[in-house]
C-alpha cells in the first residue's frame, strides 16, 4: 500500500523551516565558541596581569578605571587603620566564619580596602572576632579583585551594617560605596585580596577563576549535534521516504 506522498508546496515550506532551524541552530553553536574566545582572551589577559610582577599603588593614575587594573598585582606602602568590615556567611573547609576587610592608607593619603582572609566565628555570633591589624607603617602586596558577588544584595548604606563594636561593623556584602559611607572616607574603587605572607594576612586561600571556555565549548557541541540531527531526520523524512515509496 502507498503512503500518501507530500504535496510539493508543503514539502517546500518544511524545507524552509528545516533550513532555518538548522542555521538557528548552527549559529548558537558558533555564538558559544564565540563566547568561549572570549572567555580565553579575558582569562590570557587576566593570566599576564595576575603573574606580572607588582606594580606600585601610587603610580596607578586617580582616575584609571577599575577594570584596567582588575587582577594586577599591585604593592602598597602604608598602614592599616583601625576600622574592620566582617563579611558574613564565609565559611573555610566546612568552618564557619567570616572575611575579614581593613582599610589600608597609602603614603599618598589615598585609602584603599584590604581583604585580609578568613577568621572563624566565634562561639557566639555577638562576640567580635579578631580582626587587630598592625598598626606601624608596612608594605603590603597582594591582586586587585572586584566586590565579593555573596551575600544578600543591600542597598550601599551604612545602615545596611550590624555595628558589632566601635570598630568593627558586619555586612552581608560588600560594597566600596556603603564602607565609604560607613567610614566616612573615601576609597579607591577596587578591593586588594592580600597575599598570604603580607603583614595583617589572617588565613587567605583565594580561589582564582577560570577560563570557563569549556563549559561554552560542551554547549556548542551540542547546538551543533542537534543541528545534525535534525537535519538528517528533517531529510530523511521530506525526501528519503519519497524515494523509497517511489
Amino acid at each position: 500500500m502507498r503512503s500518501r506522498s507530500i504535496n510539493p508546496w508543503t514539502r517546500f515550506a518544511l524545507t524552509v523551516l528545516l533550513v532555518a532551524a538548522c542555521a538557528g541552530l548552527t549559529s548558537l553553536g558558533f555564538w558559544q565558541l564565540h563566547r568561549a574566545h572570549e572567555k580565553q582572551s579575558r582569562y590570557q589577559a587576566f593570566s599576564e596581569r595576575h603573574s606580572a610582577a607588582p606594580v606600585a599603588f601610587d603610580t596607578i593614575a586617580p582616575r584609571t578605571p577599575l577594570s584596567e587594573n582588575l587582577w594586577r598585582r599591585l604593592s602598597v606602602r602604608g598602614h592599616y587603620l583601625d576600622q574592620h568590615i566582617v563579611l558574613d556567611n564565609r565559611s573555610h573547609q566546612g568552618q564557619p566564619g567570616y572575611e575579614v576587610l581593613t582599610p589600608f592608607v597609602a603614603d599618598s593619603g589615598q585609602a584603599v580596602l584590604v581583604n585580609r582572609g578568613w577568621v572563624p566565628l566565634p562561639d557566639s555570633r555577638n562576640t567580635v572576632p579578631d580582626t587587630l591589624a598592625p598598626a606601624d607603617p608596612t608594605t603590603i602586596s597582594g591582586y586587585v579583585g572586584p566586590e565579593p558577588t555573596v551575600g544578600i544584595d543591600l542597598d550601599a548604606r551604612a545602615a545596611d551594617a550590624e555595628i558589632m563594636s566601635p570598630q568593627v561593623f558586619r555586612v552581608q556584602r560588600v560594597k566600596v560605596a556603603g564602607v565609604e559611607s560607613l567610614l566616612d572616607r573615601p576609597l579607591w574603587p577596587g578591593i586588594i585580596y592580600l597575599d598570604a605572607e603580607a603583614l595583617g594576612a589572617l588565613t587567605v586561600d583565594w580561589q582564582l577563576p577560570g577560563d570557563g571556555s569549556a563549559r561554552n565549548r560542551s554547549y556548542a557541541v551540542q547546538w551543533f549535534a542537534m543541528a545534525i540531527v535534525l537535519a538528517a531526520l528533517g531529510i530523511w523524512n521530506l525526501y528519503g521516504k519519497r524515494r523509497r515509496h517511489d
